[in-house]
């Protein structure tokens, strides 16, 4: 849709590209970087500013975990991360919420900015850490409709939880992130 991609590094570079329009934290295991992740200061800052000042982002599994305010990893020690999202992340010790879901907007702000109500969005979910907070504003929905649960921080420029998410599923979403607010001046 016309959007170039820049690459960074949360672990090795120390603040976003500049002039970025957006920021997208894909999947990944930061539980195994936590200590990498939560040294880099600068890096955290940087992109906790960004989005409080309007750049959007989308965030999902690995992504939204480093969002939170802290990471515990296994041996219950907490990382400080972003701080964008209220909470800890934590390890469950079990697998949850495994396999492919249908992400439903619930919320209006999700409706309004994100995804058009009548409207969902395909994903799956495959991690052993969860979160205190781990959003209301869609409804993660199995294909045979037996199991549900709420997921998704879901805020204008933010659109942040675990669900991997198939971005051609539905274009208007992906649409709504690339028109989503430019960066506003300090």
């Amino acid at each position: 849709l016309g959007a170039e991609i820049v690459t960074f590094s949360p672990i090795h570079d120390r603040s976003l590209p500049e002039n970025i329009q957006g920021i997208v934290l894909y999947g990944g295991y930061p539980e195994l970087y936590a200590k990498e992740l939560s040294e880099n200061d600068s890096m955290r800052e940087s992109i906790c500013h960004a989005v409080m000042l309007g750049v959007p982002c989308i965030a999902e599994c690995g992504g939204f975990m480093y969002l939170h305010e802290k990471i515990r990893d296994r041996e219950g020690k907490e990382w400080s991360m972003v701080g964008r999202i209220r909470g800890i992340s934590y390890p469950t010790g079990k697998l949850v919420r495994f396999g492919y879901v249908n992400v439903i907007p619930m919320s209006e702000t999700c409706k309004k900015e994100w995804l058009p109500e009548g409207t969902s969005l395909r994903g799956h979910e495959f991690h052993y850490w969860d979160s205190t907070e781990n959003g209301e504003d869609c409804m993660a929905v199995k294909p045979d409709g037996k199991r549900s649960w709420s997921c998704i921080h879901a805020e204008p420029g933010l659109f942040a939880g675990y669900p991997h998410l198939y971005y051609p599923s539905n274009r208007a979403w992906i649409e709504n992130f690339l028109k989503c607010g430019k960066v506003k001046k300090e």
